[in-house]
């Protein structure tokens, strides 16, 4: 089933993956554990020759709120371990850096969807390399969850590298932390308006591409999938 035009997407890329790992998290470790669309069950990733794809699985639909918003640190080989990331969240990396920021979202009931790949510039400014503000998705739909491809090339990952990552939730309001990270099996924040902290970033592995026929998807796209 299509989900705001991104199953096909990811369905084709899924024919040449080389490595896929799944990074669980425990649940129910929130500050508020009513956020079950902000609370992270496993994230999984995969990759092909010229893309990468996490999926992000909550414990909640992140289609039955009204707000919701997803991101990605990404530190690479060689980068600006920037200690700042791309919306400026309250959110601390306790002592690491990252190269990149995925900010993504999945507002109004699940309507309205998208996001941002940014690039740090390793004192705390960005620049913004890639978007999708995809608009109408699917309302209503049951235990939808958040996917995001984006292009190894813009991340500077085309041989065999190794990156670290997080995966965090986050709420609407542009103060709003990390309500749950990946890297942490633990409570990430206490309450609104705190900061949040990192646990030790996760680490994603890839190989090089086989010689297999691959199809990649440009850019970024942002999208749910049905569990």
């Amino acid at each position: 089933m299509k989900l705001g035009g991104i199953a096909v997407a990811v369905a084709l890329a899924a024919a040449g993956v080389a490595q896929a790992a799944v990074y669980t998290d425990s649940q129910n470790e929130l500050f508020d554990n009513s956020f079950a669309h902000l609370d992270i069950a496993s994230v999984n990733v995969t990759h092909d020759a010229t893309s990468i794809t996490f999926e992000i699985v909550t414990r909640g639909d992140v289609s039955a709120p009204t707000w919701g918003k997803y991101a990605l640190a990404i530190n690479t080989p060689g980068g600006v371990n920037d200690a700042g990331n791309g919306w400026g969240r309250p959110m601390n990396w306790n002592g690491q850096g990252i190269d990149f920021w995925v900010g993504s979202w999945a507002d109004d009931g699940g309507d309205n969807f998208g996001g941002e790949l940014r690039q740090m510039d390793g004192l705390g400014g960005n620049t913004l390399l890639a978007a999708t503000y995809a608009g109408p998705g699917i309302s209503g739909s049951s235990l939808v969850t958040q996917v995001i491809t984006l292009d190894r090339a813009l991340l500077g990952l085309t041989g065999n590298d190794t990156f670290t990552f997080d995966v965090m939730t986050t709420g609407g309001g542009g103060g709003d932390a990390g309500v749950d990270h990946l890297s942490r099996s633990d409570m990430s924040m206490t309450n609104w308006g705190d900061t949040s902290t990192s646990g030790q970033f996760l680490s994603y592995t890839i190989p090089s591409p086989s010689s297999l026929a691959l199809v990649g998807v440009a850019g970024l796209i942002i999208g749910r999938r049905r569990r």
